[in-house]
């Protein structure tokens, strides 16, 4: 499916309303992109994450996550990480560099914690284990006893540019977005 949108203040507009939607629609492609860091061997980690917030006038993506996961070690490391989302239905392939900051304390982590800590996903975040560390018996998951333990953290991730690509049968698009400059690449 091409889209109708043709100058760059459309598109740009479009991708910004697709990350939004993601965040609100648990069915959006976009949700769930993967997410990847610098691993500390050299290598490159990749994880699918949920994306939980959007600011386009900040310029940045937020997630949750462990602060004893791998990648809040990769990332007090080096900062730069990268997201790639897929979007089935437009045929766009979005990759978004961007350097992420971690926050484990302030106001805006107890707002988020108190919201989180009353769902379902409170255990991703108060597990006695990190995660990807090794069990005793298979689906073993022990929780701390105390609700007020808890290693939940937030990523902020600030965009540093955008390759948007269009996949539209004998005209494919794509285009390099750094803040509100754009330049056509070939695809």
């Amino acid at each position: 499916m091409q889209t109708n949108l043709q100058t760059p203040i459309e598109i740009r507009s479009q991708i910004w309303k697709e990350l939004t939607r993601s965040v609100h629609d648990k069915h959006h492609a976009w949700r769930t992109p993967v997410f990847s860091t610098l691993s500390i061997d050299g290598g490159v980690s990749s994880r699918t994450v949920v994306l939980r917030s959007v600011n386009e006038s900040a310029g940045q993506l937020s997630i949750y996550t462990d602060s004893r996961s791998s990648k809040v070690l990769e990332l007090r490391a080096n900062p730069k990480s990268n997201f790639v989302f897929w979007n089935s239905r437009l045929r766009w392939q979005l990759r978004v560099r961007c350097e992420a900051s971690i926050l484990t304390e302030g106001p805006l982590v107890e707002s988020l914690w108190q919201r989180v800590s009353q769902s379902a996903a409170i255990s991703d975040y108060i597990s006695a284990s990190a995660p990807g560390s090794n069990l005793v018996e298979e689906g073993e998951l022990v929780m701390n006893q105390k609700e007020t333990v808890n290693y939940f953290t937030v990523l902020i991730c600030e965009i540093k540019e955008m390759d948007w690509l269009e996949l539209a049968g004998k005209s494919h698009r794509r285009a390099k977005i750094t803040g509100e400059s754009w330049l056509w690449l070939n695809p």
